[in-house]
């Protein structure tokens, strides 16, 4: 069948597999027919020059697209930088820390340095220290004398017991039996040593083993004195689970109670339904597991008499809190100075869309979509509501008027 002149036609093509679970969508191709050789040349001309300006057009659309994908994103970040900002301040709050509005950073580098004195006074503030010297601690394998692997905050309890475990105090754990060995041909032998490779570690207490007046959970009696695990008022500056089974050991289940009173009414109770441990008391006597007390051998000397082989104290609890009050304050100025870099990151992007170079390239995207609508026009691809054959002729193509592509364009 001969063409229609200045008809746009489409080739549609469809793919014959059955054995398709689904079918494919037909593929269709469209074309302009033209019955003379000039007509051809001019439309191939237009057309050439709608393609280099469709290009053109990608182009800015796409630049402006990232312009916006750009700006929505900073605003996603000022608004988590706000989120975060505000979040900090009220955990500030709860410290009873109040920031101003205003000079936001200078009051914030003042409280940080605030902080950081009075922190800095309570880590000089004189407490309890262990003078024993320690083992050299030359090799990995080596983790100290025992007296140095645990502090104690409470007076009382530190000199009961650090008194009960006299003997031990001096003696150095290490984790290997050649360590230990090495350490006893360095000293001739004089120098007590524990490995932890020899120790049995079935038989070691339950860290978590409630006390026995509580067992099986039921509570038997009502004690008096605050009893409590000794091994519960032991903190550990580091290897934690190595002192666990070092203190598990020499420790066991001795409990800390007030006075000897105390003791003796909780051992009589307590050997009415189990084993009673040994019992030390913050007033410094000790009931033995057998249920001996009284004498020398059984009362703590004053805390000068254990020439330094003492638990130290840890660092006071002011000094923690004063820690963790350096850090929200750090973390919020690190906050502020996000959120003021995104918002002024933004608001230059803000301003860039109004500058004389963004507001020409506006205005060139604007010409190019009209150059090229009216090349659609002249090329019949602007719809009119007749179809496909409702085109312009080509005698009403009057090519003097065709817009001229940019200098870009035509290289």
């Amino acid at each position: 069948i001969p063409g229609r002149d200045s008809t746009e036609y489409i080739l549609e093509f469809e793919a014959d597999l059955p054995t398709l679970a689904k079918p494919l969508e037909p593929y269709r191709l469209s074309f302009m027919f033209y019955n003379d050789f000039k007509k051809q040349q001019r439309m191939a001309t237009l057309t050439r020059e709608r393609d280099e300006l469709s290009k053109s057009i990608a182009v800015y659309r796409n630049m402006f697209d990232t312009t916006e994908q750009l700006i929505t994103e900073m605003k996603c970040q000022v608004q988590e930088a706000e989120t975060k900002q505000s979040h900090l301040k009220n955990e500030l709050k709860k410290h009873q820390i109040d920031i101003p509005q205003t000079s936001i950073l200078q009051c914030v580098d003042s409280l940080i340095k605030q902080k950081m004195l009075e922190q800095e006074g309570v880590k000089k503030s004189p407490r309890r220290a262990c003078t024993l010297s320690n083992y050299p601690k030359d090799n990995q394998d080596i983790l100290g004398k025992i007296a140095h692997l645990a502090q104690i905050e409470d007076d009382r309890a530190a000199k009961v017991i650090s008194w009960h475990m006299a003997s031990d105090m001096d003696c150095v754990v290490t984790l290997t039996t050649a360590a230990a060995r090495r350490i006893f041909d360095e000293t001739q032998g004089r120098q007590q040593v524990l490995p932890l490779d020899s120790v049995y570690k079935k038989t070691l207490p339950d860290w978590n083993r409630t006390l026995p007046h509580l067992r099986n959970g039921r509570n038997h009696f009502r004690p008096i004195g605050n009893p409590v695990f000794a091994r519960d008022l032991l903190t550990f500056p580091e290897n934690v689970e190595h002192c666990q089974i070092v203190f598990g050991m020499l420790l066991g289940d001795t409990i800390i109670i007030d006075n000897l009173d105390a003791a003796n009414h909780y051992r009589k109770e307590v050997v009415k339904i189990t084993h009673c441990p040994t019992l030390l008391t913050r007033e410094g006597d000790r009931i033995r597991s057998n249920g001996k007390f009284g004498g020398l051998q059984n009362k703590a000397p004053p805390m000068d008499k254990l020439r330094g082989m003492v638990f130290g104290a840890p660092m006071p609890k002011l000094y923690s809190v004063l820690s963790g009050q350096i850090d929200l304050l750090q973390q919020y100025r690190t906050a502020v100075v996000k959120l003021h870099s995104v918002n002024q990151d933004l608001h230059l992007q803000l301003q860039s869309l109004n500058t004389p170079e963004m507001q020409k390239r506006k205005q060139e995207l604007a010409e190019q979509e009209k150059s090229l609508k009216l090349i659609e026009e002249k090329l019949g691809m602007t719809p009119s509501g007749k179809g496909t054959e409702s085109l312009l002729p080509l005698e009403a193509l009057d090519m003097s008027d065709s817009p001229t592509p940019p200098k870009r364009m035509r290289r």
